[in-house]
């Protein structure tokens, strides 16, 4: 009865030890995973901020005005004039749906009518 026992338990310690040695090298590849994927994020945040800083070169405003002197030369700044508010565009109203769709269609779901 000893033996067995004594069995039971040495192959429970041997269950035991490999399962901890599974998970302990399961955690090592997670964090050498992790460790690469921070490193990725950190590579792409430096690649970000330097289109920042590049978009801020480009888009300054002295740069825009000197390339639109050069490859826009006739156009010409907005005078006051030809600035509006929104009450200056006209008002049209819409249709209303109900008066466009056949009536019968209204009345009728689409799964029941019977198309000949």
């Amino acid at each position: 009865m000893k033996i067995l026992i004594l069995t039971v338990w040495v192959v429970g310690a041997g269950i035991t030890g490999a399962a901890l040695y599974g998970i302990a090298y399961e955690v090592e590849r997670m964090e050498s995973e992790l460790a690469a994927l921070e490193m990725e994020i950190r590579n792409e945040r430096a690649a970000a901020h330097g289109l920042e800083a590049e978009w801020a070169y480009l888009a300054r405003p002295a740069r825009i005005e000197e390339l639109s002197q050069r490859y826009l030369p006739r156009m010409r700044s907005l005078s006051a004039s030809q600035i509006g508010t929104a009450g200056d565009i006209p008002y049209q109203p819409l249709p209303d749906v109900l008066d466009v769709l056949n009536p019968e269609d209204l009345a009728t779901p689409a799964s029941t009518r019977i198309i000949q």
